[in-house]
């Protein structure tokens, strides 16, 4: 009964598709920061204004430790959470890890009038784009370890649940191995 880890870049649709993905694997679906807020009380712009990042991460090692020790759960991580090293090998160590893979330009629009990111607060039109494609850079050789790599291209949510199913069961880890 091993957990499914859904991975990606803010605005990649993470918490859509495993939403989706543990409906139809009939698994609880988990979402760290929503786990997070929940934990600090506050919204994460604010645990960013007034603790920093450092203090979000803390918080966001926390949640993985406890997941992790959990079985049976669609979970989809916040973009920064794969870049710490032992969240990565815990989320290794207890599941299967998706990459939603998705282009800088379809995460530039769904993020243009997004003020909720605390690493993009302050940049607008351009050197938004640009931030964007800086911090993926930065994080993609990471994602790009995980066990499957879904090239989203801007499908449907449903599609992409779909296709990591199936991705799954090519990779000999049918459902039964998630329940």
């Amino acid at each position: 009964m091993r957990n499914v880890y859904l991975i990606g870049f803010m605005g990649a649709g993470k918490s859509t598709v495993g939403r989706i993905l543990g409906e139809a694997l009939g698994m609880e679906f988990l979402d760290t920061d929503q786990l997070v807020v929940e934990r600090a009380g506050l919204p994460i712009p604010e645990i960013f204004s007034r603790f920093g990042e450092k203090y979000f991460r803390e918080l966001e090692r926390e949640v993985i430790d406890e997941i992790a020790g959990k079985r049976g759960l669609v979970v989809a991580l916040g973009g920064g959470t794969p870049m710490d090293d032992e969240n990565w090998r815990r989320l290794r160590g207890s599941g299967v890890t998706v990459y939603l893979r998705e282009s800088p330009e379809v995460l530039a629009e769904r993020l243009a009038d997004d003020d909720t990111r605390p690493l993009l607060v302050g940049h607008s039109g351009e050197a938004r784009k640009e931030r964007i494609r800086s911090l993926l850079a930065s994080r993609e050789p990471r994602y790009l370890e995980a066990d499957v790599v879904v090239e989203c291209r801007g499908r449907r949510p449903e599609d992409i649940a779909a296709e990591i199913i199936r991705r799954l069961g090519d990779a000999g880890l049918g459902s039964e191995d998630f329940r």
